[in-house]
């Protein structure tokens, strides 16, 4: 007789919001904390999506006008730790930076090939965009970080808009870690986080390696896979 094994599928709690006007499904708890590949890694073994920086901007801004635990830990998250965004970066020298959503991982860091990014933004690829030296960076006010053009390139418009909301919910102003200009070609991945101050601010974060072991991530959900199952959170 042939074996009949169990099949077990337990519950899940899901943290829905709205994104470029459309319902976004992150999944609770988080992972982390790790490494940006580390923390990547778990992700997709867990069979869940990579959040972009405009997608956990979202996921950030729904939560600030929240309240409820899922809500609180957010917050907690960001002003403690940070959270990885998989939006990765190139930056050129004499050009600027290339950005592109999601990229590959290779030797723990995003691999990003200028060619092939070029090809992308040629054929209009909304995944890849980039944006010339000439953006301010460091501290800033609410309204110059939602209009910066690094940040939007990172973010979206709307996402860009959403940081700065975020940030004037800061005493600090909002803080842009990334490159003026470089004399190499510098790979880097982004985050969100706070800074430390007389207070905390806003930390939008273009810089970091990724190789600390501090951030984590929320992964959501494929649109596919949670078909009209009720949700178990709404955030927003």
């Amino acid at each position: 007789m042939k074996t009949n094994q169990l099949k077990v599928k337990e519950g899940r709690t899901e943290l829905t919001l709205v994104h470029n006007g459309e319902n976004l499904t992150f999944i609770y708890p988080c992972f982390g904390p790790d490494t940006y590949a580390n923390v990547n890694d778990l992700i997709e073994e867990a069979k869940l999506e990579r959040p972009t920086m405009s997608q956990t901007a979202s996921l950030v801004h729904a939560a600030f006008n929240s309240d409820d635990k899922y809500s609180t830990e957010i917050k907690e998250l960001l002003k403690k730790r940070w959270l990885w965004t998989f939006t990765g970066i190139l930056y050129v020298p004499n050009e600027g930076a290339y950005i592109q959503d999601k990229p590959r991982i290779k030797d723990r860091m995003p691999f990003i090939e200028k060619s092939e990014l070029v090809k992308k933004l040629e054929q209009n690829d909304h995944s890849v965009r980039f944006v010339p030296f000439g953006f301010k960076t460091e501290s800033m006010k609410p309204s110059e970080l939602a209009k910066n053009k690094f940040v939007v390139g990172l973010a979206g418009e709307e996402g860009a808009e959403k940081l700065a909301e975020i940030s004037d919910k800061f005493k600090n102003d909002p803080f842009l870690w990334g490159f003026k200009s470089v004399d190499e070609t510098i790979t880097r991945v982004s985050a969100l986080g706070s800074y430390w101050g007389s207070v905390r601010g806003l930390l939008v974060d273009g810089y970091d390696h990724g190789y600390y072991r501090g951030g984590y991530a929320f992964g959501y959900a494929p649109k596919n896979s949670t078909g009209n199952k009720p949700l178990k959170k709404k955030l927003y």
